[in-house]
């Protein structure tokens, strides 16, 4: 199974923002991310087994956390704007909650021996990937007048063990198993 931990965005207007934004980039050679599709990633996992699945979970049931306010705002791109390939939402509060969150799920799962990519977390809402420079231009000319745009807040109550299946018309996610802060 594909799988990765995620915070959902609750609330339906922020949702709605972000979707906005991420639908200006339905240009040539870049992929905007379904509304749907929409979150902050904490760990990507990749394929692992059930039987780990479900020792993740239960390691996931023992993560405790406080709830908290994100707010959302901004956008940029990575690696970075001379050669984007990610263009993301940035969080402007619950930054800090965010990283103490991932690191406490890292630690958790720390005995697991998962093949974890071992960058430093960036907490950030994916908006689109760019697969060729076809409409580089227009990338950077959306991201440049819209590099403090307000996206709106939503409390985090909780994060979820997602499954990402693969099909051709992109990735469809669905939740494994969400774990209460």
């Amino acid at each position: 199974m594909r799988c990765f931990i995620a915070i959902d965005i609750s609330n339906p207007n922020t949702l709605e923002n972000l979707a906005r934004m991420a639908n200006l980039f339905n240009l040539a050679g870049v992929k905007p991310v379904e509304k749907e599709n929409l979150h902050i990633t904490l760990k990507f996992l990749g394929e692992i087994s059930e039987k780990i699945v479900q020792e993740l979970i239960s390691k996931l049931d023992e993560v405790k956390y406080k709830q908290f306010e994100v707010r959302v705002a901004g956008i940029g791109a990575f690696p970075n704007m001379r050669r984007p390939r990610v263009i993301w939402a940035g969080i402007k509060e619950g930054h800090q909650e965010l990283i103490q969150l991932e690191s406490l799920i890292e630690h958790a799962l720390q005995d697991l021996k998962l093949r974890i990519e071992d960058e430093r977390f960036h907490p950030h809402v994916t908006l689109a990937r760019i697969k060729d420079n076809r409409s580089i231009m227009q990338v950077l000319e959306i991201i440049n007048s819209n590099l403090d745009q307000e996206f709106g807040k939503f409390e985090v109550k909780d994060f979820a063990l997602k499954q990402s299946t693969l099909t051709s018309r992109g990735p469809i996610y669905s939740d494994i198993k969400r774990f209460n802060l």
